[in-house]
């Protein structure tokens, strides 16, 4: 992607570099790094907490395991239940548990940090990408919508809300084309933009935008691998 969404979070050190929603892995829908999340450490013995914290083993499978042994988000959770009113301590609560894919909770860290910091474009970006990764791509869209009203350059997340409306039931590609169009016009080599934007186009059957994106793509990476299953998909047509 065009350039980096971090999730910023003054004056937090983590013990890695907890890029939150690091948006340079080429739009929605993107993998998550959660093997370095859950080298974070183990809880800590005799960790007293708060009254009505979430559970911190309540998130289910792989990535509940990842956040009951996480020292990090032990210590997080704390902080920021104890001091509901310290924006940075909801954000860094979050931030910990969307690594660890506990989306639950990053989700509930993120609405307590909007509440007190409503128009953030680092709490919003981070609940459109909860949103999105929960399968919520209506409710992903309208917090995409919200961030890019504040920055409506960003080529990234434009390709993000594109993403949210081709994957809302029933999708949305003439609303997702003209997005992907958008964050073409910001940044015209936007590998990610041209991929979904040739695949919004065949899914509605315009061949002729799926050819001219698939072609820029060519131009643009000749080894993507995401030519061969574009260019076999427009000539099957």
């Amino acid at each position: 992607m065009s350039k980096n969404i971090l999730y910023s979070i003054a004056g937090v050190v983590l013990g890695f570099f907890l890029g939150f929603f690091i948006a340079n892995f080429g739009g929605r829908p993107r993998p998550v790094n959660t093997q370095q999340a859950r080298s974070i450490g183990q809880t800590q013995p005799g960790g007293q907490l708060p009254p009505n914290h979430p559970n911190v083993n309540d998130g289910g499978g792989a990535s509940g395991a990842a956040a009951s042994s996480s020292a990090q988000a032990q210590s997080a959770m704390e902080a920021a239940d104890r001091n509901p009113q310290d924006f940075t301590a909801q954000l860094r609560a979050a931030a910990i548990f969307y690594q660890l894919q506990s989306l639950d909770k990053a989700e509930l860290y993120l609405k307590r940090a909007l509440v007190l910091k409503p128009d953030d474009p680092d709490a919003l970006t981070g609940m459109a990408h909860t949103k999105y990764d929960t399968g919520d791509f209506k409710n992903a869209a309208m917090f995409y919508e919200k961030v890019l009203a504040k920055l409506p350059d960003d080529a990234v997340l434009r390709t993000d809300l594109g993403n949210a409306y081709a994957r809302h039931q029933p999708p949305d590609y003439d609303r997702a084309i003209k997005e992907y169009r958008q964050a073409l016009e910001v940044n015209p080599s936007h590998e990610q933009a041209l991929v979904r934007l040739a695949d919004a186009a065949l899914h509605k059957g315009d061949k002729q935008t799926a050819r001219e994106a698939i072609e820029k793509l060519a131009a643009v990476n000749p080894s993507s691998p995401s030519l061969p299953s574009l260019r076999s998909t427009l000539n099957g047509q």
